[in-house]
């Protein structure tokens, strides 16, 4: 290398020299300085500059050459080293080149240094002086280096070979220069051009004398006689691996070549050699091979023969082996091994390593290929044409001629490691396997040229080489054609940048002559390929090779498949194969399970007559794998990886092939999944053996459970992770076909249908027969088959499941494929698997699982192509669009819902478990992509329908499902689903299957939550119809329902069936028209109506209520025909129907027959108490309960119909008539109405209502409910409940079929009808009032003759309460009251009505009544009210309940039995009209106390009816004080109802009621004065009304009746009573009322309706003015009160004796109290004149009490002596004489008399004169008074 400054560096040297040679050397020291003196002189700095400045003289080497010839060594050291700078450099003259190299040859023997330093300027001269150095001056560095190379000195012997090398190969470079430079052809072929270029030439000539040197023979060139051999061979092989295009350009050299070196290698190798020279020797014949095959053809083909030969000599020893020794030691053997032939073992070596090098060279091999066999054909075997074939041939034979080598008891492909028990003792594990570790050179051999003996060599390395020699050839095959095939740019792009409809295929363009002859080279070469495959497949080699022989099998297979050459495609796929898995273990398996069905055969052997047997005789699935462990090792793994990497390769063109591919790939699958973790492993299994001591050979130790210990976690990750991998491996496979276009997507999908049929046993596809046939015939090699395990998801199900869901666009043509075959292959077999009666249970259940992805799969398609995606083709948007690809995708649903597969299949079976993940996916379907159903919903439809009409399916072995209703779980929520999302996408037809659908699930036994369910759905549907606009104008339906009803001569219910069935199958237009809404709307209400028939309480309850809240919600919306249909084909039978059947069930709960309805109830209640761990103590209970509920729900939402007003309703037909339907119907919930009397509820237009209402209408129901109940025969009933009991009567029948929840419905049902709007017509009302009353009087009939209640139920509870009958009047009350209409037989019928509730004895009390009304008593009065309110215009209403209310106030009287005024009329009414109520009263209290089953533990209480009567009072009174007008009044009066008043007013005077006085008071004195206008025309009615008030006075006074009769002496003794009256204060007012209106009414003459009244009045006023006159106790007793009553008597006395009533009444203040006289008494505009015949008849009773009061007053006063007499007596007699001194009595009061007015003292002139005798001042001055007035009358 060049210094930085050669300048500085010469002059120091030159210096140096100068300074050691100036002594001896004289010469040198000047050669020096001059060349000092030019260094300086030259300006440059450079040493480029400088070195081409001193290479312009020959000055510059003279110092240097002076000093090598002084034989100095330190001068030649310098002289040299300076020369070698100026060499380097390039600053020696071209002039001295010559001189230069004959210097150094002459210091050549002056040390070791000088000689390398010499050495390094040879190549520099030859390379950088290249114009100077040629010719001789080239042989003179040739000699040179010679020479060196010949020193003993191994440095200087070793560089200077380098060296030479160089040299030879620099004269050849410059060759390469040369001919550049002249642009020679490259086919010039003549000598002369060689000889005339000096560069060429001298090439020539070094080539020609390194050939004679290697022959032995005489140089020309360069003469030299003792040069080594090896160094000649050395030489050449460099120049033929660095410039053998160079020889092959020049024909002199390629001459010299063919003539010189080529017979030297012939030769060769005809004798034996040292291994230096065979080494460099075979290392010339590669390099023949390899750069000049095709210039040196004859002799490539020889050398390839030569080779071929020594790899397999063919020569046979003496003892009839082969020449090659075959150690079983295991050791290494000594290469010097002699052969037969003489030749040593590393010739065959040699020639093993060359022929490897050649076949591992793809280009070099097809090159020869091409050269020496490519002529012939395929066929044909030529003598001259199988160079290449018989090197094949005789590799594969070397690399199995082994068989040591192979694993004796491997099960497929051995692991890496050995098994224990194979090694032999002292031997280690890596020995036994095969790998470059262990059977390889660490360097070739023919790669040690410093080597003179051959290197021991493993004993396996020979058949190594020819092993990796010909793995070469796979790799050249596929590194020379894959490159070529579309499917290599395939691989490298994803699957999903592939366009539509695109098909990869791995073709060739066989027109390429390359491909050719790699196509007859494979063809020539795969069967050697697939025998040394086969052998080394159970060769335990390493990791590197194993994956070298996998690689290469594979690209073997991809290279055949790209060929087309199947034969030997299937031949390497199926090796591989059957390498992967473990057969040993298989076998086993086989063996065991022949052992344990030896006497049986598996149901895929039971054969039909005639029928041939299958291949497999053993069942292909179980259950388990007892007493077999089975595992994969690694390299197992590695190869089932290979065959799924051959088969994606060859995906397109495998055909047939596939089904042994994926019959291998199932193997493989089960045995890792199986295998749990466990992998073979060399080490771990060998120390398993060590210690369990076990020695296990042949086959099952690959299988025997002792052979295979717990494996480490490393190992089970590694497991794992590679069972991973293979899955993935297994995707990408089946994911890679679709892009191989329809063959491969068919043959992949008929090869996993006939795997399926394997183990499934189920009938194949006979659309694949001769597919079937085909492809077992292809997997012939694979004989033995592992059973799968139905622990999991079946291999070939799965991954038809996943290929098929992959690839469904593909399936189902919307790539734009027509073809459907792959989808009609895959669903029959997955069907057919599916529903076949003896295909495993798992299976059956993966192959639904599988069909419902699939299908999912294309329905997702189905979705994207329906929102217009750009992925699916326009065709298959077209089937959209039509609705055919849907029920394509969705019929295979159906078929495995019916378990059918097909045509061409026979009838499945229908099993539980495929329908339930059938169902399922439906209801994924729908949840995903239901909007994409469009058309084919009815397929949905008729999926369900399998559930609801088919019978229950069945399981594995034929028996039922799980439970009842399983199925019916599964399919319920698709419906749901549809019902909440999916209505508005349902068409006409599918709409009325989805009603259809939602009443089978109602009507459907085993599951009542799914019933109740389906019911609540239906208001999905009525909010979807409620949402449907009318957009189509077609006018709807025209004839009505209740038309054609009444046209039908069939039963009702048949009638409407049948219209009914023309609803369900009728053609409907589009939804948006009116007539289907129609239909649809009315379907809906039927199924609901049907569905409210059941016999589970919970079903027709739910389905009742659902359907009349439809209607209110929604009804609002119906027209006349939808409200007319409802009404008389849905609501009215409904509710008739529930009142029937509760009619019925009551009946049998009373006849104790219940047991025979109730058996399946009572099933299901024992059910359920079974879970919920209730005893259900008495179903007949419970059922009549919900019976009863389920009529009240009925028939209350059949009243909302009605209620809402809804003008539609008056439209439909026969309205009247439904209306009256629906009261009767009412009516019969209310009373109990049996069921043969309940009315038939069809429309008739011929039918006249009867809607009259009087009291003769509720007396008919009174006579025939009391009637004795008549016989079956009579009565024309053809049913008979069949018991025993007497027969009761009708009443006694309503009685048992009444509740108390029953009467509240029904009141509660007319409350609603008697709010709504239908009331507006009179009819109607008429119809309501009529039906109302009859329900009162009908449900208070109760049977005389019965000893026992009709009140209560079969549980003792109380029927008819107090609470349900105020609700009735109340409701009463309201009818009556709602319009105008309200006549007086109306409003009589409802006072009848009335009163029968008020009695009602039933209705036990258990407080008494005295104080406080109950509340029936009080909406009693409140009827009274209405009908007084409802009468103002009708006085005969007004007198009606005037009267009703007089017997309701003497009602007390007649209960108690009471004697008081018993003979008057409204007593003798009142009694008769309650008479049988009583009687029933007087019986029911006594058994209601003495019975011990009630459940009231109080005791009951007799009703008194005081507090009633009270509030009567009150009303009557008001009634009376407010009539309207005379005629009212006169009414009254005629009626007597006047009279009945009074009488019902004074009976309460025996019991003092301050409330009844008051009234008295106020009304009848004021009323009794205006009717005397009236007394002409009712005298006699008058008459009777006085007399009532003369009796009532009488009472009020506690007169004794006998008192009042004409001509009874009132003495003192006599005239006591010892009644208790009223208070003295009351009785004074009632008596100043009285009196006072008595003398208002009466006029001059004496009316006759008064005449009787007042003789009576008289003698009452007499007995009052009696009784102060009693004698006075001793003990003197004030008698102040009693004396009250007396002087209010008097005073009236004293007023109607008078003229004038005035005057009577100015008597003094001390002497009259202010409170004798009320203030009501009389009048503001009475007279004041009182007429004569009033005095006359009141003055001889004045006188009488007068004369009494003076004559008891002189008597007590003399028994009591000077005592003195009580002040109220005193008081008596001073009022007395008071008046009497005051009164102006009439003229003609007295007859007895002088006719003035002091006659009265007159009379009592000797009583006055009897009081002088008193000693009081006061009374003494007023007798003074009355003596002194008649005194001056007397006097004049």
């Amino acid at each position: 290398m060049a210094t930085t400054n050669i300048g500085a560096l010469l002059l120091a040297e030159l210096q140096t020299l100068s300074t050691e040679a100036r002594r001896k050397h004289p010469e040198i020291k000047e050669a020096a300085e001059r060349v000092i003196v030019v260094l300086r002189g030259i300006k440059a700095t450079g040493s480029v500059e400088i070195a081409s400045e001193l290479a312009k003289s020959d000055e510059a080497i003279s110092p240097f050459v002076l000093g090598c010839k002084t034989n100095n060594h330190k001068l030649a050291s310098i002289s040299v080293q300076c020369l070698q700078q100026l060499i380097s450099h390039r600053a020696v003259s071209p002039r001295s080149i010559a001189q230069t190299l004959s210097t150094l040859n002459e210091v050549i023997h002056l040390g070791v240094d000088i000689q390398v330093k010499i050495l390094q300027m040879v190549l520099p001269l030859v390379t950088m002086y290249d114009g100077c150095v040629y010719g001789e001056t080239l042989v003179d560095a040739f000699h040179l280096c010679l020479a060196l190379q010949k020193s003993r000195d191994p440095i200087v012997n070793n560089t200077a070979a380098a060296i030479l090398r160089q040299v030879v190969v620099a004269v050849f470079d410059r060759v390469v220069a040369e001919d550049r430079e002249h642009n020679d052809d490259e086919q010039e072929d003549t000598r002369e051009s060689d000889m005339t270029r000096k560069y060429a030439k001298d090439a020539f000539f070094v080539l020609q004398d390194l050939c004679l040197w290697a022959a032995g023979s005489d140089t020309i060139f360069i003469l030299d006689e003792t040069v080594d051999q090896g160094l000649v061979l050395d030489l050449i092989e460099s120049v033929l691996v660095n410039h053998a295009a160079v020889v092959a350009r020049h024909t002199s050299m390629l001459q010299i070549l063919r003539e010189r070196l080529a017979p030297f290698v012939v030769g060769f190798f005809a004798e034996k050699a040292p291994f230096t020279l065979a080494v460099r020797c075979i290392r010339i014949v590669w390099l023949f091979i390899r750069d000049l095959h095709v210039d040196l053809a004859p002799e490539c083909e020889m050398f390839l023969s030569i080779l071929t030969r020594l790899v397999d000599p063919g020569i046979t020893s003496k003892g009839g082996r082969s020449s090659v020794s075959l150690s079983r030691s295991g050791g290494m053997q000594p290469s010097k091994t002699v052969l037969g032939s003489g030749f040593p073992l590393f010739y065959r070596v040699l020639a093993m390593e060359i022929l490897r090098n050649t076949l591992r060279d793809a280009q070099l091999l097809h090159q020869l290929y091409a050269q020496f066999d490519g002529d012939s054909n395929a066929d044909t075997d030529a003598e001259d044409c199988h160079v290449i074939a018989d090197v094949l041939k005789a590799v594969g034979k070397v690399a199995a001629e082994r068989p040591e080598l192979r694993v004796s008891n491997s099960d497929g492909i051995p692991g890496a490691q050995a098994v224990g028990g194979l090694a032999s003792e002292g031997e280690s594990l890596d020995s036994k396997q095969v790998g470059a570790h262990n059977c390889s050179l660490r360097t070739e051999m023919h790669k040690l040229l410093d080597k003179h003996e051959p290197p021991l060599m493993p004993e396996p390395y020979l058949a190594y080489l020819a092993f990796t020699a010909l793995l070469g050839v796979a790799d050249g095959l596929a590194e020379h054609v894959l490159p070529l095939c579309t499917q290599i740019v395939a691989c490298s792009a994803p699957a999903t940048n592939l366009a539509p409809g695109s098909v990869l295929s791995p073709s060739l363009t066989l027109t390429d002559t390359r491909v050719l002859t790699a196509k007859q080279l494979l063809l020539r070469s795969w069967p050697v390929l697939l025998s040394v495959y086969t052998f080394y497949l159970v060769v335990r080699l390493d990791d590197l090779l194993f994956g070298q022989i996998m690689d290469t099998m594979q690209k073997l297979v991809q290279v055949s498949g790209a060929f087309e050459l199947n034969e030997a495609r299937d031949g390497f796929l199926l090796l591989l194969c059957r390498s992967c898995l473990p057969q040993a273990a298989i076998a086993d398996h086989e063996r065991q399970l022949q052992q344990g069905h030896r006497a049986t055969l598996s149901p895929v052997d039971e054969l039909e007559d005639g029928a041939e047997p299958k291949v497999h005789a053993l069942p292909l699935v179980t259950t388990s794998l007892s007493g077999v462990t089975f595992t994969m090792n690694t390299r197992q793994i590695e190869c089932l990886r290979a065959v799924v990497a051959c088969a994606q390769y060859l995906a397109s063109v495998l055909g047939p092939m596939w089904y042994p591919v994926l019959v291998t790939l199932q193997q493989a699958e089960e045995l890792l999944y199986q295998s749990h973790g466990r992998l073979q492993s060399g080490p771990a299994n060998t120390n398993a053996a060590a210690k369990t001591g076990s020695q296990p050979t042949g086959r099952r130790a690959s299988v025997s459970g002792q052979s295979v210990p717990a494996v480490a976690s490393d190992d089970k990750q590694l497991l794992s992770s590679d069972l991973a991998r293979i899955r993935t491996d297994y995707a990408r496979l089946l994911g890679f076909v679709r892009t191989c276009g329809g063959d491969a997507i068919m043959w992949t999908v008929r090869a996993l249908c006939v795997l399926g049929t394997d183990l499934s046993n189920a009938p194949p596809d006979v659309e694949l027969q001769s597919e079937e046939a085909v492809m077992r015939a292809t997997a012939s090699i694979i004989h033995r088959r592992l059973s799968a395990v139905l622990n999991r998801p079946t291999f070939a199900i799965d991954q038809l499941r996943a290929f098929a869901v992959s690839n469904v666009d593909v399936l189902v043509g919307a790539t734009g494929t027509d073809d459907q075959g792959a989808w009609r292959a895959s669903t029959r077999h997955l069907l057919a698997t599916a529903t076949h009666p003896h295909a495993p249970a798992p299976m059956r259940t993966q192959a639904c699982s599988a069909v419902s992805d699939i299908v999912l799969a294309a329905m997702d398609l189905v979705s994207q192509a329906d929102s217009g995606s750009d992925t699916v083709s326009q065709q298959f948007i077209d089937s959209v669009s039509s609705g055919e690809a849907q029920v394509c995708v969705l019929t295979p649903l159906l078929q495995m819902m019916n378990g059918t597969a097909g045509d061409g299949y026979a009838d499945g079976a229908r099993f539980v478990d495929v329908s339930k993940l059938t169902l399922d996916t439906v209801h994924m379907l729908l949840q995903s992509s239901g909007r994409s159903i469009m058309r084919a919903w009815s397929v949905v439809f008729d999926i369900i329908h399998t559930v609801l009409d088919t019978p229950q399916a069945t399981g594995a072995a034929g028996t039922e499902s799980r439970q009842p209703g399983y199925l019916m779980r599964c399919v319920f929520p698709c419906l749901q689903l549809i019902c909440s999302d999916y209505l508005e996408d349902l068409p006409p037809h599918c709409l009325r299957r989805c009603i259809e659908c939602l009443a089978l699930f109602g009507r459907q036994n085993e599951d009542l939550n799914i019933a109740l369910t389906a019911i609540g759905q239906a208001w999905a549907v009525c909010d979807f119809l409620q949402g449907l606009q009318t957009t189509v104008s077609d006018g709807g339906k025209v004839e009505l329902v209740s038309t054609v009803l009444a046209a039908s001569s069939k039963d009702t219910h048949d009638a409407i069936g049948e219209i009914a069935r023309v609803w369900w199958h009728e053609d409907l237009a589009d939804v948006s028209a009116h007539a289907t809404q129609q239909v649809l709307w009315i379907l809906l209400l039927h199924s609901l109506a049907q569905l409210g028939c059941d016999r589970r309480h919970e079903v027709r309850l739910s389905a009742i209520q659902t359907l009349f809240r439809t209607l209110d919600m929604r009804g609002s919306a119906f027209d006349a025909w939808l409200w007319d249909a409802v009404v008389w084909a849905v609501v009215l039978p409904l509710s008739r129907y529930t009142l029937v059947q509760r009619s019925r069930v009551f009946d049998l709960i009373r006849n104790n027959r219940l047991d025979e309805m109730l058996e399946d109830a009572q099933d299901e209640a024992a059910r359920m108490a079974s879970k919920s761990g209730v005893f259900v103590e008495d179903p007949g209970r419970l059922y009549a309960k919900q019976w009863d509920e389920t009529a009240a729900t009925a028939l209350q939402g059949a009243a909302r119909v009605w209620a809402e007003p809804r003008a539609a309703l008056d439209s439909i037909g026969c309205a009247d008539q439904a209306w009256q339907c629906v009261w009767r119907l009412v009516q019969a919930l209310f009373v109990g109405e049996p069921a043969q009397t309940v009315c038939k509820c069809r429309p008739d237009p011929q039918c006249s209502l009867d809607v009259q209402v009087g009291d003769e209408f509720v007396m008919s129901l009174v006579a025939a409910e009391s009637a004795e109940p008549e016989s079956a025969e009579e009565n024309g009933s053809d049913e008979s409940d069949g018991s025993d009991q007497p027969s009761e009567s009708v009443a006694g029948q309503r009685a048992q079929l009444r509740t108390r929840e029953s009467m509240s419905a029904a009141i509660d049902c007319a409350s609603l009808l008697v709010n709504s709007n239908h009331l507006a017509t009179e009819t109607k009302w008429r119809i309501a009032y009529r039906a109302w009353l009859s329900m009162g009087a009908l449900a208070t009939l109760v049977p005389l003759s019965s000893s026992r209640t009709f009140n209560e139920d079969n549980n003792k509870t109380v029927v008819v309460t107090h609470d349900a009958l105020c609700l009735y009047l109340r409701q009463s009350s309201s009818i009556a009251n709602a319009h105008t209409w309200l006549t007086e037989a109306d409003a009589h019928a409802l006072l009848h009505v009335a009163r029968l509730v008020l009695m009602h004895v039933e209705v036990v009390q258990y407080a008494a009544d005295d104080c406080k009304m109950t509340n029936v008593q009080e909406q009693v009065l409140e009827v009274a009210r209405l009908v007084v309110a409802r009468g103002v215009d009708s006085a005969t209403a007004m007198a009606m309940a005037a009267e009703n209310l007089a017997m309701l106030v003497v009602l007390p009287y007649v209960v108690c039995a009471s004697r008081v005024l018993d003979t008057t009329d409204v007593v003798q009414m009142t009694s008769q009209a309650f008479a049988p109520m009583t009687k029933r009263l007087d019986v029911l209290y006594p058994l209601s106390n003495e019975s011990t089953e009630r459940k009231h533990s109080r005791r009951a209480v007799r009703p008194s009816f005081f507090a009633l009567s009270a509030g009567a009072l009150d009303c009557l009174g008001e009634v009376l004080s407010s009539l309207p007008s005379d005629d009212h009044r006169a009414q009254i009066l005629r009626s007597g109802v006047w009279k009945h008043a009074i009488v019902a007013m004074g009976m309460h005077m025996v019991a003092p009621l301050a409330p009844v006085s008051d009234w008295f008071v106020r009304v009848v004195p004021p009323k009794m004065i205006q009717l005397r206008s009236l007394a002409q025309p009712t005298c006699g009615a008058l008459k009777d009304a006085w007399n009532a008030v003369g009796s009532v006075l009488a009472l009020a006074m506690c007169i004794p009746p006998n008192m009042l009769d004409e001509g009874y002496d009132c003495s003192r003794e006599r005239c006591k009573s010892d009644t208790q009256g009223l208070a003295v204060d009351v009785q004074i007012r009632i008596v100043d009322a009285v009196v006072g209106a008595s003398v208002e009414y009466v006029g001059v003459e004496q009316p006759v309706e008064i005449a009787e009244y007042w003789t009576v009045l008289v003698r009452i006023l007499e007995w009052g003015a009696v009784v102060a006159a009693e004698p006075v106790v001793v003990l003197g007793t004030d008698s102040t009160n009693a004396q009250e009553l007396t002087m209010a008597c008097f005073g009236w006395l004293f007023r109607m004796t008078s003229v004038c009533l005035d005057n009577a009444s100015s008597g003094s203040a001390d002497s009259v109290s202010a409170d004798s006289v009320s203030a009501d008494s009389v009048s503001a505009d009475s007279v004041s004149a009182v007429p004569a015949w009033v005095s006359a008849a009141a003055a001889p009773a004045l006188v009488r009490r007068s004369a009494m009061a003076l004559d008891a007053f002189v008597n007590d006063s003399r028994l009591v002596g000077l005592s003195p007499l009580p002040q109220s007596r005193i008081v008596l007699v001073r009022l007395v004489l008071e008046n009497l001194a005051q009164l102006q009595c009439h003229p003609q009061a007295l007859t007895n008399s002088t006719q003035s007015p002091a006659s009265h003292i007159r009379a009592l002139y000797p009583n006055l004169v009897a009081l002088i005798s008193v000693n009081d001042s006061s009374i003494l001055r007023l007798v003074q008074q009355c003596l002194l007035r008649v005194s001056a009358e007397i006097l004049g």
